[in-house]
């Protein structure tokens, strides 16, 4: 499940789908048991931004017909969250129908990447691997947020002759923070070669004003169109070696006149 952690200690989630028609989804067409193969917690990473506020909603639902309720509860940022219109944390229901539960979280400073936690406190099967289904997860913000943004358009300047190899780096930042990926859109004349950190080889092959497509990617696929330009001149001429042969001075005699 992409985004999603257990503390299972096999680390394996249960997913009920299609084919266990007992249970129908909330939405969807799938939902998750938290107690997989045993009580665990199902968790995901948000990126968050300090002091906005998140409002999450999440739909559970006990699986075992009766009396009987399976509790669960929603940590966020390590906090234990109380859902909107409870005295309690526990979230507990039976398995007759799903119960709807919300909630507001204000991101304190500093806090960039905010865990959220969804913890199976018991089962009404007293069945360590059976109980708390969970669907319908949603996290919402309030501004300020920011909310997997592009990162800033990546642009790089080179000029040099045609005949030598420039080299240079893109620079981009991400909003949201995190690593950026730097991809070659166009292997078009100059070549040019970019590696994921944004060092930049360009080896020119005729003068004039060539650009280079390229993108800035972050982490969560978001990217953002950008370009290297270069200013290419004409190739330099090797230097003359210019040396003249000087010859060793000679001096010249004159014959002597014959006596008379």
């Amino acid at each position: 499940m992409p985004g999603w952690k257990t503390s299972a200690g096999d680390g394996l989630v249960e997913v009920w789908g299609p084919d266990a028609p007992a249970v129908r989804p909330d939405t969807g067409r799938q939902f998750a048991e938290v107690n997989g193969t045993a009580p665990a917690t199902l968790s995901q990473d948000v990126r968050t931004v300090p002091g906005s506020t998140l409002t999450w909603h999440l739909a559970h639902r006990g699986r075992t017909e009766g009396d009987a309720k399976d509790v669960l509860q929603v940590r966020i940022g390590g906090v234990t969250q109380v859902p909107r219109g409870q005295g309690t944390p526990d979230i507990a229901d039976g398995g007759a129908e799903w119960g709807h539960y919300t909630g507001r979280y204000l991101v304190p400073p500093g806090q960039t990447v905010t865990r959220l936690d969804f913890v199976a406190i018991s089962s009404g099967s007293g069945l360590p691997n059976q109980g708390n289904l969970l669907d319908s997860v949603e996290i919402s913000c309030e501004p300020p947020c920011v909310r997997n943004l592009p990162p800033t358009s990546p642009y790089l300047l080179l000029t040099g002759p045609a005949d030598g190899e420039l080299t240079g780096s893109l620079t981009s930042s991400d909003p949201e923070g995190g690593q950026i990926t730097y991809l070659l859109n166009d292997t078009a004349t100059p070549r040019v070669t970019v590696t994921s950190e944004g060092r930049v080889t360009l080896r020119p092959s005729a003068p004039g004003i060539h650009e280079v497509p390229v993108r800035a990617c972050d982490r969560d696929g978001s990217c953002a169109e950008g370009r290297i330009i270069a200013v290419i001149s004409a190739p330099t001429l090797p230097a003359s070696s210019l040396s003249a042969a000087v010859s060793p001075a000679r001096t010249a005699t004159a014959p002597a006149a014959p006596e008379r």
